[in-house]
């Protein structure tokens, strides 16, 4: 059971999208039902077939689209979204038309078997639902009047089976491999130690031109006084203090905050949100850092930055990072003529 949830848990849990490698895989099925479909376009044409005519090219001409987008504008999320459309139309209309069972069982094996690798989990599954759904009702209801002139009887009774074990078992392959490709990816940008996101995670993040919009927020986190815990309490104590500052910062900022340790006792944070909200949120997560009370460490202390686009916006991410950077030690300096210490002492 605990298992389970694990699995469950990490179906579940938000990894950045890699949208070059979905645009690649979109554009690589678009070239390959074009050509496909191209192939079966001439040979209806040929056949006088008037409703193959018209899916073929249906699927020449939405997958052209498609290619176009996430090959030229890398336009992923709405080139799988008119691709899973596209073949959730032309493979409701084949059943219900009939005539050719060759083809249903070409639909049979590749609808649940790529749509989940090809598309996502949500688009995904979701067109494996709806497939299983439409063939109980075609072969199990009432509704099989409409194809039961169309398929022989013998068709009839094996494909919903062999449809349902098929679906049940792509399915499963396709999760299965979904799961270990979260694991990995999960394990190459989380940080071992404290759990968070690492510094080449954050990074890849801030690149992302989608990540800037106007009220992007960059917090920098530092531990005040590491040094010297470590140097009187021991190294354990200093780990307890790093690894408690994801912990702060995701009560201050939530769950959609993205936290990074970006090395040693630094921390970044990408957030959304006003420069005053930010101002609040760093004055709660150092409340809560100066409230802890943990095995070695009753009270923790830390510095901060931050830099808001909707105050900068001539900065790039970089330019951001840098600017909050530059506040964090700023503010590291204040608190150590506070308390009158040496700063080298960190």
């Amino acid at each position: 059971m605990d298992y389970l949830k694990k699995v469950l848990s990490t179906l579940r849990m938000p990894v950045r999208e890699d949208i070059g490698r979905q645009c690649r895989k979109n554009l690589a099925l678009s070239i390959i039902v074009c050509l496909s479909a191209g192939i079966m376009l001439i040979m209806n044409i040929i056949r006088h077939s008037t409703l193959m005519t018209i899916t073929s090219v249906v699927l020449v001409g939405g997958f052209a689209v498609t290619g176009i987008l996430a090959g030229a504008f890398h336009e992923s999320k709405a080139s799988s979204v008119i691709m899973a459309i596209i073949l959730t139309g032309v493979f409701t209309v084949f059943p219900i038309s009939g005539g050719n069972e060759g083809f249903a069982v070409l639909w049979l094996l590749l609808i649940p078997l790529f749509s989940i690798s090809m598309f996502g989990l949500k688009i995904g599954i979701g067109m494996n639902i709806y497939f299983t759904l439409l063939v109980i009702l075609l072969f199990y209801t009432p509704l099989s009047a409409l194809i039961s002139e169309h398929y022989t009887g013998n068709f009839t009774h094996r494909f919903p089976i062999l449809f349902l074990a098929d679906s049940l078992t792509a399915q499963f392959i396709a999760l299965s491999s979904e799961y270990y490709y979260r694991v990995t990816r999960l394990q190459l940008y989380t940080d071992d130690m404290t759990g968070a996101y690492n510094r080449k995670y954050f990074i890849e993040t801030i690149e992302d031109p989608g990540f800037l919009k106007d009220d992007l927020c960059l917090v920098t986190i530092d531990i005040n006084g590491l040094k010297e815990v470590n140097d009187t309490l021991g190294h354990a104590a200093g780990d307890e203090m790093i690894s408690a500052v994801p912990q702060f910062a995701e009560k201050a900022f939530g769950k959609n905050a993205i936290v990074s340790r970006m090395g040693g006792d630094e921390f970044a944070v990408l957030t959304y949100c006003r420069s005053d909200e930010a101002a609040e949120m760093i004055s709660r997560m150092k409340q809560y850092a100066s409230e802890h009370m943990g095995l070695y460490i009753n009270e923790i202390h830390l510095s901060a930055g931050y830099a808001c686009r909707s105050e900068s916006k001539e900065l790039t991410a970089e330019g951001l990072l840098q600017r909050s950077d530059k506040i964090m030690y700023e503010d590291k300096a204040a608190f150590y003529r506070q308390k009158g210490h040496d700063r080298r002492r960190r």
